[in-house]
């Protein structure tokens, strides 16, 4: 009890810092474009250049640049609530730095890409060994470019290679090279590797990001159209939904300004009081499966914050995950 609350209690300072951080600025909220590296650790280079910690949410990579990994992980953010990550010995070219049509090419290495919204406005395309891959809808979509294989674990892709397209939903996955152009098999879902673990981390803190900032700029204007916004306490951007909430594919809430906003005016209750007024806790239901942390979504009901203590190997500020990996795919649908 005594560790729960002293959690609360330093997410709370967190929390009312920004506040008094954005009021003591009186501007809005910076917002980023397509291409913005949000997060690094480990060795990270940009055309070649050492990047580091506090180049983190200044970086924009622009049309042809390429960011690098040796021992080190990156997080790339492209359009609203989509972005990729990069694993180790990694290495992708922005083709297109557009806000409804991104771009990336991954050259080499394996990379993750998360999409928590219906891409109903945007186009979203990756590259890999001369063939084309269209994201189709929100979901979890793995890149090897040294397999020559490209997999989804949540979502739908059209890929097309050699005048050949082809279009695979979850549990599938498309190799490249052989014969026939475009084999289709299945894989294991559950399978999870480093880069997938570290993913999830990053989609939790994402979601924590979220919730406070919802706190920090609730009384600052209807941003309704939603996109990457600048969290000054955690250090890094995180995305804000147009209206509503929606989930990212490991299962964690994101909540727009106008659906947050009321429970920390006091419309619910007297303002924000702690647990159990927003969550971010995976919730369980279509699409991902695993261990059930929570049965049903809702923003009153669940605790919040779930950090189980800090990562000396990550930059960029704000609270950081015990990393277990537990909790699996969780419910995968954006709302």
């Amino acid at each position: 009890m005594k560790t729960q609350s002293l959690k609360w209690f330093t997410v709370l300072l967190t929390m009312a810092a920004g506040a008094l951080m954005a009021q003591s600025t009186g501007t809005a909220p910076r917002t980023a474009a397509p291409g913005t590296v949000n997060y690094i650790e480990g060795t990270v280079s940009l055309d070649g250049a050492p990047l580091t910690g506090n180049q983190i949410g200044k970086i924009t990579l622009q049309t042809n640049q390429t960011l690098s990994t040796t021992k080190g992980k990156a997080e790339v953010l492209l359009s609203p609530g989509a972005l990729l990550r990069l694993g180790d010995n990694t290495e992708i070219r922005m083709v297109a730095p557009e806000l409804v049509n991104p771009q990336v090419e991954v050259l080499q290495g394996s990379a993750l890409v998360e999409v928590g919204r219906e891409l109903k406005d945007t186009t979203l395309t990756i590259l890999e060994r001369g063939a084309a891959v269209s994201i189709l809808k929100q979901g979890l979509y793995r890149f090897d470019a040294g397999q020559d294989r490209i997999a989804v674990i949540d979502g739908k892709v059209r890929v097309t290679a050699d005048g050949t397209s082809k279009t695979i939903g979850r549990g599938k996955a498309i190799t490249l090279s052989g014969e026939p152009t475009l084999t289709v098999e299945k894989f294991d879902r559950k399978a999870k590797d480093d880069l997938y673990l570290w993913s999830q981390v990053r989609s939790e803190s994402l979601a924590d990001a979220n919730v406070s900032m919802a706190r920090i700029y609730s009384g600052y204007g209807p941003y309704t159209s939603g996109g990457w916004f600048w969290n000054p306490s955690f250090g890094m951007y995180s995305w804000l939904p147009g209206s509503g909430y929606a989930y990212s594919p490991f299962g964690y809430q994101f909540y727009s300004l106008g659906y947050a906003a009321p429970f920390y005016s006091g419309f619910y209750g007297g303002g924000f009081s702690g647990p159990g007024m927003l969550r971010n806790r995976p919730y369980v239901g279509r699409g991902f499966s695993g261990t059930r942390r929570q049965s049903s979504p809702g923003p009153r009901q669940g605790g919040g914050f779930t950090h189980q203590g800090g990562d000396s190997n990550h930059q960029g500020g704000g609270f950081t995950h015990g990393g277990n990996g537990n909790g699996g795919h969780q419910g995968g649908r954006g709302r």
